[in-house]
């Protein structure tokens, strides 16, 4: 057999072999859309070359108003991301640098042994916000980033152990992280995300939202997050268990940002090619990780895994309604992208064997 026929032969191979394996996920989606209910928008991309893309459900069940590429969602923690990345910029533009004390660029921060990198990697040690703070907040405003740094100002609660030393998610850490941005930058935080991100990468439909309520959120694309009563998708924001959307409808910074399927996958390319920042300041944020458990470290708004393909890098966001997650390959540029505005039991099942398939894909690859 000449050698030309062979490469022919194995090239034909090789784009079968890829080809199934994407018919394979939408199989696979296809098929527990029918057995189940889930909304969601799926994307999958290589080099920005979309390799599947599909959208489930209703963006408003209650309206009958289907999902298209078009909606955006509520992101939840994968705000976080970016709002690390806006902290990087702002390294980068000499205006603060995350080696050094928070309390130098929010200067009534109470913790004086907290460095901006401990905010960054969830290793500070802040008080738990859930158990501890919350409950004092008054539920009948809208609390925020400010009145969680008033609150611990007037009651200086303890650390829950010494900054650095371990990994405790917290997410009052990225409000915090969102103040500085405003103190260092002169700009709300919402301007400079906007200014400094989502324009240069023409991203858009994305917003650096000042508040998480719903109800505030004035955006004709949104969709509305669902969660299942006796059986049925109803408007999770308005259930009772969920009454402090309302009451802390107005943090931002760790969970505030409205986007698409589509514009967080120029997000992923751009950081694949280093647009925004030099590629050996990017790199700080996975150098900055700290350990998790086995095999993951989370790095600067990026929980990273060792895989046998190589490097994870992913994160996952929850609000009322909304169950999301994102998954980077870098090493063969491939995204993942999952935004669901429905509460329901299969959506990790899914999204796991996606996840497996696409290791099938990047072997071949």
């Amino acid at each position: 057999m000449k050698i030309g026929k062979l490469f022919f032969i194995l090239l034909c191979f090789f784009y079968t072999a890829k080809a199934q394996s994407i018919d394979k996920i939408q199989f696979i989606l296809d098929s527990a859309y029918a057995k189940s209910v889930f909304y969601g928008n799926v994307l999958i991309t290589q080099n920005n070359q979309i390799l599947l893309e599909k959208s489930y459900g209703y963006a408003d069940a209650t309206k009958q108003e289907p999902l298209t590429n078009k909606n955006a969602f509520q992101v939840a923690s994968i705000s976080k991301q970016f709002t690390a990345y806006a902290i990087m910029i702002c390294q980068h533009k000499g205006l603060l640098h995350i080696d050094s004390l928070a309390s130098k660029y929010l200067p009534t921060f109470p913790y004086k042994n907290i460095r901006v990198k401990h905010l960054l990697n969830h290793s500070s040690g802040l008080p738990n916000f859930w158990d501890q703070i919350r409950p004092n907040l008054d539920t009948l405003k809208a609390n925020g980033n400010n009145d969680v740094l008033d609150y611990l100002i007037a009651h200086p609660l303890p650390l829950q152990f010494e900054p650095g030393t371990k990994f405790q998610y917290c997410d009052i850490g990225y409000d915090f992280l969102a103040n500085i941005i405003e103190n260092v930058s002169g700009q709300t935080y919402q301007v400079f995300m906007h200014n400094n991100i989502f324009k240069p990468l023409k991203m858009k439909n994305t917003y650096a939202y000042m508040v998480t309520d719903i109800s505030r959120i004035n955006n004709k694309n949104l969709a509305i997050g669902h969660t299942l009563v006796k059986g049925k998708l109803e408007y999770a924001h308005l259930q009772p268990q969920n009454n402090f959307v309302s009451y802390l409808g107005n943090f931002y910074g760790d969970g505030s940002m409205v986007t698409t399927a589509n514009d967080l996958a120029l997000w992923s390319y751009a950081l694949k090619n280093c647009t925004l920042l030099p590629c050996d300041l990017q790199a700080l944020t996975m150098d900055s990780s700290i350990f998790v458990r086995e095999n993951i470290n989370y790095g600067l708004g990026w929980l990273v895994k060792n895989t046998p393909t190589g490097k994870l890098l992913y994160h996952t966001g929850g609000h009322p309604g909304n169950l999301h997650v994102i998954y980077r390959i870098p090493e063969s540029n491939i995204t993942f992208i999952f935004l669901s505005n429905a509460e329901t039991a299969n959506h990790r099942a899914i999204r796991n064997r996606v996840l497996d398939l696409l290791n099938q894909y990047v072997k071949i690859y």
